[in-house]
């Protein structure tokens, strides 16, 4: 079958790629916990531990992952056996009804899933530097499927139930599968480091690693700020239709400040470019700390969208850059085991005892205060942060 002109090319393929993966993560994220209250009837502990389960791994495993990737020197095909694991395992989600046997099913599906972030930004960030591309240019299409996710969940649930969650995750991962062969013409040499040793290599690295420490800042903040964002809202009187509006909105905002942060990127550095996001996420979390009219969190949502439409950028960005040859995977690993794995378990320790001792506006404000530490760091470290790489 002859393929389209437009097919062919593979940043094209790494569009639709980052479309379909990223908005099948819209569908479940957002609804998983949602699901498994209403529909398995779990309690608050409960749904905690599960929550865990995914940044735990992330921890634990996503540098493996990146690891074992480098070392083979085919990326692509560990990702491709990531994603087919994590469509199964979501199928596989589907069926537990009560807590016990969901907590291995849970485990399973997360060990595939947390790989596939850190591994799919190491191979695109680097064929996005080799054409010249900005890399939030190409991930904007994530942010764009994210968003767009409500109006296919919503419909597919009319017609299957709640359970579509999961089967709609597994089709729109398995039709990546195939967008992914020729995406990138070739990969970074495989690295001649034992895993250990290709860790070890990029936490060396000074200024990576005060960057990480930033990064990890600034997800805590993140992290904790949206655990009660949507019961804050909810205490003010925010109905359902209003709150989906609110996350559809900071979806949508993050793509077109991609297009304008690629150059930013190039002309000021990803560090400050990270930062300048930091700056306006630490505004976003404070307007919400005085808002008394919920309708008004579509605006500030806006800019929390565009924070983090040069926030993520930037950071693949830094660390691709930063990266020893031929441990590009390893290194966004470590991302996002600071990101997604050490962060989010911080803020779950920080963000409940705040909620129950002083409520969600609180969460809020220490959210605030999260972000603000992390800028202070960045410009007290900014000389080190900013080194050329050796």
């Amino acid at each position: 079958m002859t393929q389209a002109p437009w097919y062919r090319d593979g940043m094209n393929r790494i569009r639709l790629f980052y479309l379909l993966v990223q908005g099948a993560f819209g569908i479940y994220l957002p609804f998983i916990n949602v699901y498994f209250k209403d529909e398995r009837n779990l309690s608050g502990r409960e749904i905690g531990i599960l929550a865990a389960v995914a940044p735990l791994l992330t921890l634990l495993v996503a540098p493996v992952w990146g690891a074992a990737a480098d070392k083979r020197g085919s990326r692509l095909r560990v990702l491709r056996w990531a994603i087919a694991g994590t469509a199964g395992g979501a199928l596989l989600l589907s069926f537990p009804e009560t807590f016990w046997p969901l907590l291995p099913a849970m485990a399973l599906f997360a060990l595939f899933q947390v790989a596939i972030i850190p591994l799919s930004d190491g191979v695109i960030a680097a064929a996005a530097a080799e054409k010249g591309i900005p890399y939030g240019n190409l991930r904007l299409w994530g942010s764009l499927g994210f968003a767009l996710r409500g109006i296919l969940l919503g419909q597919l649930a009319r017609w299957f139930g709640p359970r579509a969650i999961f089967f709609t995750y597994a089709i729109l991962l398995l039709l990546a599968l195939p967008v992914m062969w020729q995406m990138v013409s070739h990969e970074p040499p495989p690295s001649t480091s034992s895993g250990r040793s290709q860790t070890l290599s990029s936490l060396k690295d000074r200024s990576l690693l005060l960057f990480l420490l930033i990064a990890g800042l600034a997800a805590t903040s993140i992290t904790a700020g949206y655990l009660f964002l949507f019961v804050f809202l909810h205490s003010l009187g925010a109905s359902a239709s209003l709150m989906g509006a609110v996350s559809a909105v900071g979806a949508l905002a993050e793509a077109p400040m991609m297009l304008p942060g690629g150059r930013m990127i190039r002309k000021r550095g990803a560090p400050l470019v990270f930062a300048t996001g930091m700056g306006l996420f630490a505004l976003s979390w404070g307007l919400y700390t005085i808002l008394q009219v919920p309708t008004l969190a579509l605006v500030i949502q806006v800019l929390a969208g565009a924070a983090m439409g040069l926030l993520w950028p930037a950071g693949v960005t830094y660390v691709a850059q930063r990266a020893p040859a031929g441990q590009a995977a390893t290194a966004q690993s470590l991302l996002g085991a600071m990101m997604y794995g050490i962060a989010p378990l911080v803020a779950v320790q920080i963000a409940g005892p705040v909620f129950d001792g002083s409520g969600a506006r609180m969460v809020l404000t220490v959210a605030a205060g999260t972000m603000v530490s992390g800028i202070l760091l960045f410009a007290l470290t900014r000389r080190w942060v900013d080194q050329a790489k050796k």
